[in-house]
């Protein structure tokens, strides 16, 4: 009776870490990044597929892509053109921890943001 006690406890309290969600770092360190005919391009050089989020800051639309290894992405945004735009990088499968919004910019732009499981955020 005591074990069923103590083995019902132990579930209770593996059911909220279990519940948790898993955190990575994010990918950016192994992004290539380039011009494409002046548009804003990217190659993943990470060994691993990973989900892209892409905005700029002029158009303010989320745009998110995953790309297997070795894969290419090309933006719409135009070097000269744009005033800048911001990226997230996580595991397929994994999101940024920070809402995809202007409003986070300096911290997505510092990559102040882990991955976490879950749809993405935008």
């Amino acid at each position: 009776m005591i074990r069923r006690g103590l083995l019902a406890m132990l579930l209770a309290a593996a059911g909220p870490a279990a519940a948790q969600p898993a955190a990575a770092a994010h990918m950016e360190g192994c992004l290539v990044w380039s011009r494409d005919g002046g548009a804003v391009a990217v190659r993943n050089e990470c060994g691993r597929p990973l989900a892209l989020m892409f905005m700029d800051f002029d158009e303010q639309r989320a745009v998110t892509a995953d790309l297997a290894a070795g894969a290419r992405f090309t933006t719409q945004s135009v070097l000269g053109r744009s005033s800048g735009f911001m990226f997230t990088a996580c595991p397929i499968g994994l999101r940024p921890s920070l809402r995809f919004a202007l409003e986070n910019k300096e911290a997505i732009g510092a990559s102040l943001y882990n991955c976490l499981v879950g749809q993405p955020t935008s």
